[in-house]
């Protein structure tokens, strides 16, 4: 028992340590719920603007959205790797609440803030290179700023919350 107890627990772990990258562009169709099972996290690369419509609108009838809420009930962390002119198509609140990390290059972290003020310690806890997508009606402080050119925080300011798709 004990040695059966230790296998799973090592597959635990192998699993929480490992990635998967696909190419949204390159699969026809999601593969199956065994990635879910083998990795623990997914980077999608090459996303689409409509999987990110369909994503915002929790289109079940797209086999993609399904399959990457099937993925979150497996506590899969995904990533989705987008170009930077794609990130004016990502819902804000998609970047705020929602369990998906959304990437711009190999390494840019999007980011957003509820506050209504960005102070300097909300800045410096980010992580470097990171992109912050602010609205028209948060501020930014003078240290927050002087943060953000110290640590490449890119800012984008939107606003519309939702983009060009409507609730």
């Amino acid at each position: 028992m004990d040695d059966l107890v230790q296998k799973v627990i090592e597959k635990l772990k192998k699993r929480q340590a490992s990635n998967k990258i696909l190419f949204f562009n390159e699969l026809p169709s999601p593969p199956d719920k065994q990635v879910f099972i083998d990795y623990g996290c997914v980077i999608l690369k090459n996303v689409s603007v409509q999987l990110i419509k369909d994503l915002y609108s929790l289109k079940r009838d797209s086999a993609w959205t399904s399959w990457i809420l099937s993925g979150l009930n497996y506590d899969v962390q995904f990533y989705i790797q987008v170009n930077e002119p794609i990130v004016n198509f990502i819902p804000r609140t998609m970047v705020l609440d929602w369990p998906i990390n959304f990437i711009v290059g190999r390494n840019s972290l999007i980011v957003a803030n509820y506050n209504k003020i960005i102070s300097r310690g909300e800045i410096a806890a980010l992580p470097d290179n990171a992109l912050l997508i602010k609205t028209a009606s948060q501020t930014l402080t003078d240290e927050g700023l002087e943060i953000c050119n110290k640590k490449n925080i890119k800012i984008k300011i939107r606003t519309d919350e939702n983009c060009i798709w409507l609730e």
